[in-house]
């Protein structure tokens, strides 16, 4: 009697515990997990302001939240901000902020109490976090390379040409927990601009603290995500390099974060990437690559967010508008041979997993349409071109192509083409993607095989990546813009698809990009790893809500 008694008031003193105690890992399958994943090179920073590399947008967006974020879905959902409310002529919008997002820094030898960014200190994230963020974002000293996306911003265009000071930009904190944007011209998409990395806040008294090394190694970082910064290794030659990250305690209490932790190791190529996942050091992986997707054990999700095609060095004879004319013009897209069931033939630049109206873009702007293929031209531009530089004929054109994009045995079939049509000869040459990113800063290069993307599923998004990109140097480049500006503008998105017709027609006009392919782009995982959010645009992967467990 005694023993049952007992057995009874340990099992009811087991239960209240379980039921009163929303941390306990065992409550909700799959919690508790320490997920690793493999970034591919080091984060070029953690300034969340000046990042661009996406192993740095993979780090940020769990180190971060932005106002609003992106779900699984690609639909946006509160992030900071509670609420917000958008003016009747679309270019005033204000944002009332939760007051339970906390700044939080685990690294450091202070004790939880000496910490000014601490459990116990429990800064919160304000409305002037924001503000100071974007003013940082039009600093003069910064030059940061995703600015132009927000020029929509009252006075951004005059500030980024230096006609006036940053502080006059159209973001203000009216209060704590007030901000209001305002805008030059309505923008349709302003608020999946708000999604992104360089829209996420920067604490102004952490910053300055920092003397300048924002953002570079573990000691200079801060956090309002899911996540913060426990450790930061890395050395180009050492064979350990890794970013630990841990649960933001203060911000699990609110949201809950669902792993422990993540290790996130960080290796130079894809081949690597995948050799670590293969042999079942990390949960997840991503990449260009499907060779992994059939496998029993691994479930993958992917999506069409890439555009590759031919770029050409601006001081080679290939960057002669009539070469790429011809080269361009040569292109029977029909024709392109089968077998690469990840890959479409693509003669515009906004790949298939852009959504307008809730339907792939190429399904309402065929592409079809652009850079005909017209062989007789194609053959009196490269003649002309021949004429034009003094020479009898191209040297062989040496394409570079960063390792693990894709099998490359399609691109092959197209240089044939193109020399029997122009009696042009190419070559392909595969190099490590460290290399690749390397020469094309350096221009040791001919021609390349380049990927086009965005940060979202959004037209606009990938039409302003290419404008600002330094290697597509398009010359239509404020036409363009204007387009583009007309189309945020515009009160309806079916409004906006011939405008966005116009802008691709207008960037593939000069062939200062000449597209081949859609690309897909994966998220592999363990089977028993769910609620991974992965953006195929950008290739961040945010875990703050992923779980695993056995079956």
């Amino acid at each position: 009697m005694h023993r049952t008694l007992a057995l009874l008031l340990a099992l009811l003193i087991a239960l209240s515990f379980c039921c009163g105690c929303g941390d306990d890992e065992n409550v909700i399958k799959g919690a508790g997990h320490s997920f690793s994943y493999t970034l591919v090179g080091n984060p070029d920073t953690l300034d969340p302001q000046l990042a661009e590399n996406s192993s740095a947008m993979t780090v940020l967006c769990n180190l971060f939240e932005g106002l609003l974020v992106l779900d699984a879905e690609g639909k946006l959902q509160n992030g900071v901000a509670e609420s917000y409310e958008i003016s009747e002529d679309q270019k005033r919008y204000t944002f009332k902020l939760r007051r339970d997002s906390y700044w939080y820094q685990a690294f450091g030898d202070e004790t939880e109490a000496e910490q000014p960014f601490g459990e116990e200190a429990a800064v919160a994230v304000t409305a002037h976090d924001f503000e100071f963020a974007f003013r940082r974002l039009f600093d003069f000293n910064y030059d940061a390379p995703n600015a132009a996306a927000f020029s929509c911003l009252a006075n951004a265009r005059k500030i980024l040409d230096h006609s006036l000071s940053p502080s006059q930009l159209g973001v203000k904190a009216l209060s704590d927990y007030e901000l209001e944007f305002t805008l030059d011209y309505p923008n349709s998409g302003f608020l999946l601009l708000l999604t992104s990395c360089a829209a996420f806040p920067c604490n102004q008294a952490y910053f300055e603290s920092t003397k300048g090394r924002y953002g570079l190694d573990e000691e200079s970082i801060i956090g309002n995500g899911s996540f913060s910064m426990k450790r930061w290794l890395y050395d180009e030659y050492g064979k350990y390099n890794v970013i630990q990250l841990t649960r933001n305690p203060l911000n699990h209490k609110v949201k809950r974060v669902f792993p422990t932790d993540l290790n996130l190791y960080i290796e130079k190529t894809d081949a690597d990437a995948s050799k670590i996942f293969t042999t079942g050091n990390a949960d997840c992986y991503v990449s260009t690559q499907n060779t992994l997707i059939s496998r029993a054990d691994y479930h993958a999700e992917s999506a069409y967010s890439l555009t590759l095609g031919l770029i050409a060095n601006p001081d080679s004879h290939f960057a002669d508008e009539n070469v790429l004319g011809a080269l361009a013009q040569t292109l029977d897209r029909s024709a392109f041979p089968d077998g690469a069931p990840d890959i479409l033939p693509a003669s515009g630049i906004l790949p298939p997993a852009v959504q307008l109206l809730n339907k792939s873009c190429r399904d309402l702007i065929a592409d079809s349409a652009y850079v005909p293929y017209n062989p007789p031209e194609a053959d009196r531009l490269y003649h002309k071109a021949l004429r034009k530089l003094h020479i009898a004929e191209l040297e062989e054109g040496k394409i570079m192509v960063c390792a693990g994009m894709m099998d490359y045995g399609l691109l092959h079939d197209v240089l044939l083409n193109w020399g029997t049509e122009l009696d042009m000869h190419f070559s392909i040459e595969e190099v490590p993607e460290s290399e690749y990113e390397a020469r094309l800063r350096s221009g040791d290069y001919v021609l390349a095989l380049y990927a086009v993307t965005g940060a979202y599923h959004d037209a606009t998004a990938v039409l302003e990546r290419f404008l600002a990109d330094p290697y597509l140097r398009c010359k239509e480049r404020a036409a363009v813009r204007r387009l583009l500006e007309r189309a945020a503008a515009a009160p309806v998105l079916s409004d906006c698809v011939e405008l966005y017709r116009q802008a691709e027609e207008l960037l593939l006009s000069d062939y200062c990009f000449i597209p081949l392919f859609y690309k897909q782009r994966y998220l592999i995982c363990k089977n028993g790893v769910s609620d991974v959010v992965f953006n195929p645009f950008s290739g961040q992967v945010e875990f703050s809500q992923a779980k695993f467990y056995q079956s």
